[in-house]
């Protein structure tokens, strides 16, 4: 490759650089710490608290009281149910034997002495989780079970070999707020950082490395690079104005 053509090259690899590096501006959310105040680490191996949430489909049963009884109902978007002399009453964030408890209370309150209600969830609505950014497959992930971080990222068939491991982002909402938290998924990996639990509704982020995704466009950049070289040189040779010497020596 000539000087002008190496020059073109590296004036290229070095715009991509440029380009690679400023990917986008870094996530303001709290990390270390901070993140783990934001987003608790939770515990994957403990029992989950099977709560009632909205879309799910739930039975009430208040005994010797059939008018009463739902043999299925949905929780609206909102979380409530409508419970027969009561209207909507608010069952989300409640385990069954909480929602039973409570409609006791309420019936005893104004309609009947000492009634007794059982509650069971008949349907729980789809839990997912949404990976996003340097993963080898982003997309929307039902959760099968209890899961980790590390598990949510591989439900998206893994980090790329552009991923900054350094910068995992956690968005979630609580108490209606998004909060969010930047977790290094590398130090996760090797020991040195507790991994965290991964909840219904929640975004996980990958960052992306500029200097890596530079350095992959050069490489795919390399071989069309290697063409403008070739269509150069011969642009050279064919407008020098000169013809090639003539070797024969008139035998």
């Amino acid at each position: 490759m000539d000087g002008k053509w190496r020059k073109l090259a590296l004036a290229s690899v070095a715009a991509l650089a440029l380009a690679g590096c400023s990917t986008g501006p870094a996530p303001v959310v709290p990390a270390g710490e901070a993140a783990y105040a934001a987003i608790p680490e939770g515990n994957v191996f403990s029992p989950r608290r099977v709560e009632i949430r909205p879309s799910d489909t739930i039975a009430i049963t208040v005994y010797r009281e059939e008018e009463l009884s739902i043999e299925r109902g949905i929780v609206d978007p909102d979380g409530n149910i409508q419970v027969p002399l009561l209207g909507p009453v608010d069952a989300a964030g409640l385990t069954a034997a909480e929602f039973a408890r409570d409609l006791e209370r309420r019936f005893a309150a104004r309609f009947l002495v000492d009634p007794s209600v059982t509650v069971s969830i008949l349907e729980s609505a789809q839990q997912q989780v949404t990976v996003a950014g340097a993963v080898t497959q982003p997309g929307v992930y039902p959760i099968p079970g209890r899961i980790s971080l590390v598990d949510a990222v591989a439900l998206a068939r893994g980090p790329t070999n552009v991923a900054k491991f350094d910068q995992v982002v956690v968005f979630r909402r609580y108490n209606g707020e998004r909060v969010g938290g930047m977790f290094d998924l590398g130090a996760i990996n090797a020991g040195t950082a507790p991994d965290i639990e991964i909840l219904a509704g929640d975004q996980v982020i990958v960052g992306t490395d500029g200097l890596k995704l530079a350095y992959r466009d050069a490489l795919q950049m390399a071989p069309l690079l290697g063409i403008f070289q070739t269509f150069a040189i011969l642009a050279d040779n064919n407008g020098s104005g000169s013809a090639p010497a003539d070797t024969d020596d008139g035998n």
